[in-house]
């Protein structure tokens, strides 16, 4: 079969990106073409360059940074919040001509395309004569709701889509109602891991101390501030214990880090690739991920995978994903959230609260790591559940469907 795959953003660096590459790896036996928003030298691997059809930011017509779904992105971006409707339009134009340039080479027989905003209901608009079938991914609801004047103006038409995969089943409801898509259209697919960059280690190395990771967008919705304060406060019990702070930190996010940096057991930098990444996780021992809001949380199975134990705040649609093998094995401790207005701003009377809970699942963890607890094979099973391979014969189900 011949798919089209298109996503507004980068097809790496943010976790629906990451997915985005990860369902057309899995698809490898199906010809398929992508459309994709990128900047610089970017260049994409996973699909023949003659099938690729990417929109560089910025452009002739698009004097801005490329959009994010985000509005804290991992690279340089536009917040769709503060985009004009000229700058909407000029946006629009530009992604029009390359949905009909690429429909019209390609000829696809189904399009994928990713986020249930701007794009996806350009699409639909668009192409009306194909299947459409889309992922949520958690950060489009999340727009649609702080941004109800764009989600209004510009998210249309998305109950006629074909088919709509959700992260979880928590989900439904939310894009029933929002979207008006009807349920017999909602599948729940969750996320995956990709099991040739994420696996244990043969053998962890001897080493001094102990290795917390965090991986993601250094912002205050992820939590990252919270994160160092209380391991500023760990480390006067645990003078063994480093903290990577793995991601891309500028601006406002890097002054407000740069009085902890002083600490010696605090560390950040960034990695180019997954590939990197999972090696640094396959060398660590307790990831981390106190973020104020998560469609899925997909970096939590991917550190599991790597063999590391979890912290991560109750994200729903995580805990369901893994099942009661994992959340009931002790490899991953849940930190209660506190209050949140605006999807992901904590309220400042909860934060101590926050603060205490985030530090006694650190203090757990790392007791488990001390005492030489495992990740037993039965717990490995099943995360292994959680891998693409899995998933995608679910999409490959859906697929058998079209005529």
């Amino acid at each position: 079969m011949k798919i089209l795959h298109i996503q507004a953003q980068l097809p790496a660096k943010t976790g629906s990106g990451v997915y985005f590459s990860n369902v057309i790896k899995g698809l490898q036996e199906h010809e398929q073409a992508c459309i994709y928003g990128m900047f610089g030298e970017f260049s994409y691997e996973l699909i023949p360059k003659e099938n690729q059809y990417p929109v560089v930011f910025p452009n002739k017509e698009c004097d801005f940074p490329l959009p994010g779904m985000s509005d804290v992105m991992p690279y340089e971006s536009t917040v769709y919040g503060e985009m004009t409707e000229e700058m909407i339009a000029q946006w629009q134009n530009i992604f029009r001509k390359k949905i009909h340039q690429a429909v019209t080479d390609f000829q696809p027989e189904v399009i994928f395309c990713h986020h249930l905003w701007f794009l996806t209901a350009l699409v639909r608009e668009e192409i009306p004569q194909l299947p459409v079938f889309a992922f949520c991914h958690g950060t489009d609801i999340r727009q649609a709701r702080q941004h109800p004047y764009l989600f209004k103006k510009y998210v249309q038409n998305l109950s006629k889509l074909d088919q709509v995969f959700a992260l979880s089943h928590l989900q439904i409801d939310d894009i029933h109602q929002l979207y008006e898509v009807p349920k017999d259209k909602i599948f729940v697919l969750g996320g995956g891991f990709d099991p040739e960059i994420f696996y244990p280690p043969a053998k962890k190395a001897e080493k001094d101390g102990i290795d917390i990771l965090y991986a993601g967008k250094i912002s205050e919705a992820k939590g990252v501030f919270a994160l160092t304060q209380v391991f500023t406060d760990l480390t006067k019990r645990h003078p063994e214990v480093r903290l990577h702070l793995i991601g891309n930190a500028a601006g406002e996010a890097k002054e407000r880090l740069a009085p902890y940096l002083d600490n010696p057991q605090i560390m950040l930098y960034n990695v180019a690739n997954q590939q990197l990444l999972a090696d640094e996780f396959r060398k660590g021992d307790l990831f981390v991920l106190p973020s104020y809001y998560e469609g899925l949380g997909l970096v939590a199975i991917e550190a599991l995978a790597c063999d590391m134990r979890v912290v991560i705040t109750d994200i729903p649609a995580l805990k369901e994903q893994l099942g009661s093998v994992v959340n009931d094995s002790g490899v991953i401790s849940y930190v209660p959230l506190p209050r949140v207005r605006n999807q992901d701003e904590p309220y400042e009377e909860d934060l101590p609260k926050y603060y205490h809970d985030l530090e006694v699942a650190l203090e757990t963890q790392l007791q488990n790591i001390k005492a030489g607890k495992k990740i037993t094979k039965v717990v490995e099973e099943a995360i292994l559940e959680s891998s693409w391979p899995q998933l995608i014969e679910k999409v490959e189900e859906k697929l058998s469907t079209i005529k």
